[in-house]
């Protein structure tokens, strides 16, 4: 469940209110979904991606059948790695990483369009 760019999940007993944008990544192995959260924190539960997935917005993106990655949380692209502003790093095949790579490109190109201020070439320009 989803209400103004929040998720709800209930892991064990507890019931937890979950902001998307405090969402570095998520991890799946067998029916456990673990939310890493920016700040370190991790919230663990059963539940399956396919449900979880019409919760998410444009900035979440499944490459990988054990990972969704919140793409604000990208601070580079590496050799088939993305390496997270965490600290995180999540690793993946050839053709998982390409299928990243494609929707992070797509992604930043849109934001760049809504906001051009976030070049830092036109930061460099201004400043001149």
């Amino acid at each position: 469940m989803t209400v103004q760019n929040t998720i709800y999940v209930k892991a064990r007993q507890t019931f937890f209110a979950v902001r998307l944008d405090t969402i570095a990544f998520m991890e799946q192995e067998c029916r456990q979904i673990t939310i890493h959260l920016t700040g370190g924190q991790n919230i663990c539960f059963y539940g399956e991606y396919d449900r979880m997935m019409p919760w998410l917005d444009d900035r979440f993106v499944h490459p990988h059948q054990s990972y969704v990655i919140n793409m604000q949380q990208i601070h580079r692209l590496g050799k088939n790695e993305a390496l997270l502003f965490s600290g995180d790093t999540i690793e993946m095949g050839n053709s998982c990483f390409a299928r990243l790579r494609k929707a992070y490109r797509e992604y930043i190109t849109e934001n760049i369009h809504s906001r051009p201020d976030i070049l830092a070439g036109d930061r460099m320009k201004r400043k001149k």
